[in-house]
């Protein structure tokens, strides 16, 4: 029943034709009354006129006062800065590296999390990071992240995501912390109870670490290259607090990462063995080469390049700390460190991804060979060259395609929703 109904049925059951007397009724009628009347009966009949008129107005600002939404949102007044989730929806900064975000609960009711908290979990865990300050997944990255959670259902998988580059808390002067966030991504990864999304509090992270006075100078807030040199730099920081295994969020995981063969190692990204990939890569907690590389990236940061803060910085310090040679991995020196074979993580070049992962269908002549070779690998680094639109994967049978079903069912059942 409708307030409005329910309203009316109240005045006209309580206060009848009593809105004739606020109408004012016959003006000669009620001086003849009043004229019959004592003085004194006269002022109560006007003040009961008063009441009687204004009470349903009373009520109606009572009811619309105390009557709530139950989706209302709670506004919260902003002090200084906040973490934008979206452009309608941020929170207070936490003491700590950041927030679980939770599909079903209040972003002001989101837990917190600590490196520092997370003994025991952090050489097991499976890490991701996604840098573009959008606060979202493509399908490829949701895809990857759901692959190597689906294959390794005994490991932790932690997706960090910087918050939204869009400054929220200049344009609102309240911010909306009590709202649910269930983006697309959210809903799908939440199906797997090992995955947790982590909303970064930057400034905390980075506070108190080698990499802290590169943080806070944003030179690299002011290149090009901004997205591509955040993601090189955090993720010696991230190995660096508390270790794991760390992969970018275009490698499709296609079996279980078990064992000590993913343990303290770092991956050739092809077959000359004449590079180090920093795509794909495990170390413990406190490992050296990761202190090693924020120092060295600390110190050689240059706004101009693209690629020398990753495969080139971590081939060089191998080089000079390990005595390692391209084309020779028995010339690592190091013993805590090991390489691992190209076929593992990179098995299809990056020049020929597009034509082997994303072109190729799985009927044609080339289709069953590339997936015979991909039988030897424990994922494969797509080179974030995915050409074809996402709802295309069921009617669209390539490689790429038909692992995504394997590895990713519940990414590719809801692709046609994501936009890239």
């Amino acid at each position: 029943m409708s307030f409005k109904v329910t309203f009316w049925r109240f005045v006209r059951r309580n206060i009848g034709d009593q809105r004739l007397i606020c109408n004012g009724g016959d003006s000669s009628d009620s001086l003849a009354e009043n004229q019959q009347r004592p003085t004194g009966m006269g002022t109560y009949r006007r003040l009961t006129k008063v009441v009687v008129c204004l009470l349903p107005l009373l009520l109606l600002i009572l009811l619309l006062s105390t009557a709530k939404d139950q989706n209302a949102i709670t506004q919260i007044p902003r002090v200084g800065k906040v973490l934008c989730v979206n452009s309608k929806l941020a929170v207070d900064p936490p003491v700590a590296d950041g927030l679980i975000m939770q599909k079903d609960v209040r972003a002001s009711q989101w837990k917190t999390f600590n490196s520092t908290s997370q003994k025991g979990l952090t050489d097991r865990r499976i890490v991701f990071h996604e840098t573009s300050g959008t606060n979202e997944l493509t399908f490829r990255q949701c895809c990857a992240v759901e692959s190597a959670a689906k294959n390794n259902p005994e490991r932790p998988v932690q997706l960090f995501l910087r918050p939204l580059f869009i400054p929220c808390h200049e344009h609102l002067s309240y911010h909306p912390s009590d709202l649910f966030h269930k983006p697309l991504w959210l809903d799908i990864l939440s199906n797997y109870p090992n995955v947790e999304a982590i909303l970064l509090n930057e400034e905390h992270y980075f506070a108190g670490t080698p990499l802290q006075s590169w943080y806070d100078a944003g030179k690299w807030r002011k290149t090009r290259h901004e997205t591509v040199h955040f993601s090189d730099y955090i993720r010696f920081l991230t190995l660096h607090k508390g270790g794991g295994l760390y992969l970018d969020t275009d490698v499709l995981t296609l079996r279980p990462l078990q064992g000590d063969k993913f343990r303290n190692f770092l991956s050739y990204d092809n077959v000359a063995m004449d590079g180090i990939s920093s795509g794909v890569l495990h170390m413990e907690a406190g490992h050296w080469l990761a202190t090693a590389m924020m120092r060295l990236l600390a110190e050689e940061y240059d706004p101009t390049e693209f690629a020398f803060h990753g495969s080139e910085a971590i081939s060089s310090l191998m080089h000079k700390s390990c005595g390692m040679q391209e084309g020779d991995p028995k010339s690592n020196a190091c013993k805590d460190i090991h390489l691992l074979p190209s076929r593992c993580f990179f098995p299809i070049k990056k020049l020929l991804a597009v034509e082997k992962l994303d072109r190729a269908r799985v009927m044609s002549l080339k289709g069953p060979g590339i997936l015979t070779r991909l039988n030897n690998s424990y994922g494969v680094h797509t080179w974030n060259i995915m050409r074809n639109d996402p709802g295309d994967l069921a009617n669209n049978p390539s490689v790429f395609g038909s692992l995504a079903q394997i590895h990713c069912p519940m990414s590719v059942a809801r692709a046609s929703e994501f936009l890239n």
